[in-house]
């Protein structure tokens, strides 16, 4: 955990995990009647999902969720979380080194208390084709509009309905941003405008640079992401990333971007140099 000027909170960083490899937050799980905030990481050389209080960081999974029982390939590496508008419940969608390319390449788990305040999973669906190229890592989930977007590395980014109980729920409903790119397509983050427009974020590894998607699509189709813009970052071969239009501090008073280099090294941006004159501003959402 790392504060807003950069500096690791030590008492509240988790440390002698097994390569963990991407982590996502989601809030208000209901664990012993409480709402709870949560961040949970993929665990690779274990084959598990770990969940950790917010801001606490206390363990709160019972040692750990089992993904992808009884496959061949199953170390776990891209996570998403996703809660449900319709019922607040809360699902974490899991990516792994590699897997089929055909509709199950990534699986679904619901995370709900087992009865005695600890975290448990239930796998809901497998879903998401893979070109085979190289590997599925980023994953992004859109709350508000019930999307997930996961980039296919080296080919492009693949939208699913994110609730696995919607209609055609396993049915690919865009694939975009399949040119221009240096090469890797990785990190995903979503800045959202309350009145269901924003904009996607995927990184362009090899440039150093994120290419900018309109996140609400076109009127004739919302499946129609148009690039809006490139922006050249300082990182160096950026994998994750992630974004919000929350009002933080005098440093970031309109939201906060952070993308991560290859060295773990961790940059931040304000919203503000990221838009420029170019995309909307809207500080907590607000145009």
């Amino acid at each position: 955990m790392f504060d807003l000027t950069g500096k690791i909170i030590e008492e509240k960083t988790v440390r002698n995990l097994q390569r963990p490899n991407n982590v996502d937050v989601e809030y208000g799980l209901m664990l012993n009647g409480i709402a709870t905030d949560i961040a949970v990481t993929t665990e690779r050389l274990t084959n598990k999902l770990r969940v950790f209080s917010l801001p606490e960081m206390q363990s709160i999974d019972n040692s750990g969720i089992e993904v992808f029982e009884g496959q061949a390939q199953r170390a776990p590496m891209g996570i998403a979380l996703y809660k449900r508008t319709t019922d607040n419940a809360i699902f974490a969608i899991v990516g792994r080194k590699e897997g089929p390319t055909e509709g199950s390449y990534l699986w679904q788990y619901r995370l709900e208390d087992d009865g005695m305040g600890s975290v448990k999973g239930t796998k809901v669906r497998e879903f998401g084709n893979w070109s085979g190229k190289k590997e599925i890592e980023a994953i992004a989930v859109d709350d508000e509009l019930g999307y997930v977007y996961y980039s296919d590395e080296t080919f492009g980014v693949r939208k699913y309905y994110a609730d696995p109980d919607a209609e055609n729920a396993n049915t690919e409903l865009a694939l975009f941003g399949t040119e221009g790119f240096a090469e890797d397509h990785e990190g995903i983050s979503i800045y959202t405008i309350n009145d269901g427009t924003g904009y996607i974020l995927v990184s362009d590894q090899q440039a150093n640079a994120f290419r900018i998607f309109k996140r609400e699509g076109e009127p004739d189709n919302p499946h129609s992401h148009q690039l809006l813009k490139i922006v050249h970052v300082s990182t160096n071969e950026s994998d994750g990333s992630e974004v919000t239009n929350a009002v933080l501090n005098e440093t970031f008073p309109v939201g906060l971007f952070v993308a991560m280099s290859d060295n773990r090294t961790f940059h931040f941006y304000s919203w503000a140099d990221i838009a420029g004159d170019d995309l909307v501003i809207a500080p907590n959402g607000k145009k």
